[in-house]
């Protein structure tokens, strides 16, 4: 009898740390973000829909993750090292000159959009020494393109933080939240495909997800009904249905995989010492002096 072997939530699986991006950068950017997977058997691992799009490097080079519908299963060896930059959701579209609808689902070469710049970048971070100096590399190569790159479109910071504060109730979402912007139902989906990959129903459906997998990491111990509830749930079925749509698992599944997630300080995790440090020392001088150098890169 085969023995079906569950997938790991992505940020469950090794030593996955982030911290929030420094100085002009974070208009655009959530996090800055490193993942060491597990040495051993490589083991399927699930990562989950967040609504953002990021920007990667691995030993395979440097790639722009587009924003996932549903759980993705990427092919990762076992003790890769993985360094990324996670946009806000709504930001990348205008920071990439893509609309997202083009890259949701996909992992694609950086070098389609961003040419022989990409190639560049992608050798100075595989030269690098380690996990801090990769930091400083593409912290400073994001803080380059500033210059070239608009203020997040109002619309769309109006319509993310609608989504995360009210979480439509209504019986048609769409139309309610077309009313709420001011927007028709028409530009309200063009907008979501162009900054979302994808419209407002899917993104509140994600972010319904997350609201859930937030409770299950800080209160791993209550009732899996008031969970689903207090998330924007009608009740502990409808998680479940769109817990396995979403991630193929189970909400218990999810919870006992985040509340076994083991929590480590700064002091004894050298992964987030090295992120904590480099955040300090290096991310908001790097961007703040690449902003004023306006570094020409092609455009």
């Amino acid at each position: 009898m085969q023995t079906t072997i569950l997938p790991r939530l992505a940020q469950s699986a090794g030593i996955y740390r982030e911290h929030p991006a420094a100085g002009a950068l974070a208009a655009h950017l959530k996090c800055l973000w490193l993942h060491q997977l597990p040495d051993g058997a490589a083991l399927p691992i699930a990562v989950v829909p967040d609504g953002c799009a990021d920007i990667i490097w691995t030993s395979r080079g440097l790639a722009v993750v587009g924003p996932d519908r549903v759980a993705a299963f990427p092919r990762l060896a076992p003790g890769e090292t993985i360094v990324g930059a996670r946009f806000r959701i709504g930001a990348a579209a205008i920071f990439l000159r893509t609309p997202l609808s083009e890259l949701t689902g996909q992992m694609l070469p950086l070098d389609l959009l961003w040419g022989r710049v990409a190639g560049e970048v992608d050798e100075r971070l595989a030269s690098a020494r380690d996990a801090s100096e990769r930091f400083t590399v593409l912290a400073s190569a994001l803080g380059g393109r500033l210059s070239t790159v608009r203020a997040p479109s109002p619309n769309v910071v109006s319509l993310v933080k609608h989504l995360h504060e009210r979480r439509p109730t209504a019986a048609d979402p769409i139309r309610a939240l077309a009313r709420t912007t001011g927007l028709s139902e028409r530009s309200l989906r063009r907008l979501c495909l162009e900054h979302f990959g994808y419209g407002a129903k899917t993104l509140d459906r994600i972010l319904r997800l997350q609201r859930f997998l937030a409770a299950c990491r800080g209160r791993p111990r209550k009732n899996l009904a008031i969970l689903a509830l207090d998330a924007g749930y009608a009740d502990q079925a409808h998680l479940s249905r769109e817990a396995r749509e979403l991630t193929t698992l189970t909400p218990r599944e999810i919870r006992l995989q985040l509340a076994a997630d083991p929590t480590r300080s700064e002091k004894t995790d050298p992964v987030k010492h090295e992120i904590g440090r480099f955040v300090q020392d290096r991310c908001a001088t790097d961007c703040y002096q690449s902003e004023k150098r306006r570094h020409a890169w092609p455009r």
